[in-house]
């Protein structure tokens, strides 16, 4: 028999078998020659997965319609009228807001792998970061269910009025975990004492402080109006600016010792790109 009829008598089992094989062989030699999937490049990629959950948390509110965020003090119909006169852009919103929470989740992950670099820190630390990251993911997705439930069918003003105020009550209420997780930054930077720290004391104090101004958010299930109601200046503008400058500190602090890490092949990017050696 020759090699071209034995394959031909081949069950379909085992050709699918031998296509996967070749399939797999495939995969294997380009990943070999392929640059993409390194440490380095996955560390990116993490940084980069933070910077798409904010921006699109950002989104959520362009499409919904809600900078600035509607008042608690708007009536059932006013509110049923807002929603309903946006309801793609609420649908939109849904799956952004989903996508928000799911982005987060690899950042807090690039915080606790740096974090775990600190010499002699309590390991705690790096798992509660994690943890408190893990845990927030879902203040984020939760409010998700009770949006695209607002649009889903037409409940009428009062019961879309109640579903709204869970909605924003869910997105505003659960801020103790980011509390917890800057808390723990600051406190592994300002116990780091070696002559190059990983997050500098700066960083430290910037996740220090800001936690204070999520305190804000504590009354927004009594305050109806002024600043500290869920659309006020405090609890809103203001938290919504000090959340922006932590994060943007902790994403300068993640590139710089992502960008001046070695790459796999144990030469430094800066290096390479002095001595002008082209990537493969």
């Amino acid at each position: 028999m020759t090699p071209t009829a034995g394959k031909r008598n081949r069950s379909p089992v085992a050709r699918v078998s031998c296509m996967l094989d070749s399939l797999e062989t495939q995969l294997n030699r380009l990943c070999a020659r392929s640059r993409l999937f390194t440490r380095k490049n996955w560390q990116y990629c993490c940084l980069l997965s933070g910077q798409l959950s904010f921006l699109s948390a950002f989104m959520v509110l362009v499409a919904g319609g809600f900078p600035p965020p509607m008042k608690p003090t708007w009536s059932a119909e006013r509110v049923h009228e807002h929603y309903f006169s946006h309801k793609e852009g609420i649908r939109a919103s849904v799956p952004l807001l989903l996508l928000s929470g799911g982005f987060y989740l690899p950042f807090a992950a690039l915080l606790s792998k740096h974090l775990r670099q600190i010499p002699g820190i309590d390991p705690i630390l790096p798992d509660l970061q994690l943890a408190a990251g893990a845990a927030g993911i879902f203040s984020i997705m939760v409010p998700a269910s009770f949006l695209g439930l607002i649009t889903f069918r037409d409940y009428g003003p009062d019961l879309t009025l109640l579903i709204s105020d869970q909605f924003w009550l869910n997105f505003f209420l659960p801020w103790p975990t980011f509390l917890i997780q800057a808390w723990t930054v600051a406190w592994a930077a300002f116990a780091d004492t070696s002559a190059k720290p990983i997050f500098s004391k700066t960083v430290g104090l910037i996740n220090f402080v800001v936690p204070f101004f999520y305190l804000s958010l504590t009354g927004v299930h009594v305050q109806h109006d002024g600043p500290y109601a869920w659309s006020g200046a405090l609890t809103f503008w203001v938290t919504a600016v000090a959340f922006g400058v932590q994060i943007g500190a902790d994403t300068n602090c993640l590139f710089q010792r992502i960008r001046a890490m070695p790459n796999d092949d144990g030469a430094i990017e800066e290096e390479e790109e002095a001595q002008g050696i082209a990537s493969p």
